[in-house]
């Protein structure tokens, strides 16, 4: 039987969609291993805290749903520390690509606050939120966050290893049906 155009494109799209799924668990468990063996180094270096806020806001704008907003909350200035930029970032774009999963509408908040000798990063959302059962095994591997919604359950276990690694906590407060926010910190450290 000769399928359709339409039939071929929607087959092509499923082989695309899975493919792309398997490079990310690949990817994920290498990651991973790379971070538990100490074969994947940090790279401090200075970095410019509010400015990253920024950059990771603009990336992330193109990729909201048209029924939710994107936020952005940081402090006026300048918050210069010294940490690993692309890590730092990896851990941010995670938790905003589950916040974008699991809300359909209402608002994202990327926030950057100073507390004392920490910075405070997080993503907060209007989405479905995680039950109480789930939040204790949330940074844990392959717990998913939501079962319906596509990713490996690798992403929260790896942003966990990383900001032990840059020396700051990780954490989660999240209520079923009205949302949840993820946050870490960093030491606030001109040097290392």
């Amino acid at each position: 039987v000769t399928e359709s155009e339409e039939e071929k494109m929607q087959y092509l799209e499923i082989i695309q969609r899975n493919s792309n799924l398997l490079l990310q668990l690949i990817n994920d468990i290498l990651d991973l291993s790379r971070i538990e063996s100490g074969k994947s180094e940090m790279h401090f270096q200075q970095v410019e805290i509010a400015s990253l806020v920024e950059e990771v806001e603009k990336v992330h704008q193109l990729k909201m749903k048209s029924s939710v907003e994107l936020n952005v909350i940081r402090p006026e200035g300048e918050y210069w520390t010294s940490t690993d930029r692309n890590r730092v970032m990896q851990v941010l774009f995670n938790f905003l690509s589950n916040a974008i999963k699991n809300t359909e509408k209402g608002t994202i908040t990327l926030g950057l606050k100073h507390e004392g000798p920490w910075l405070k990063l997080f993503v907060s959302d209007t989405g479905c939120g995680i039950s109480k059962e789930k939040l204790p095994q949330i940074f844990t591997r392959f717990e998913k966050l939501n079962d319906f919604v596509q990713g490996t359950g690798l992403g929260l276990s790896i942003s966990r290893m990383i900001i032990e690694k840059l020396g700051g906590e990780i954490g989660v407060t999240s209520e079923v049906g009205k949302g949840s926010l993820f946050w870490f910190t960093l030491p606030y450290r001109t040097s290392v």
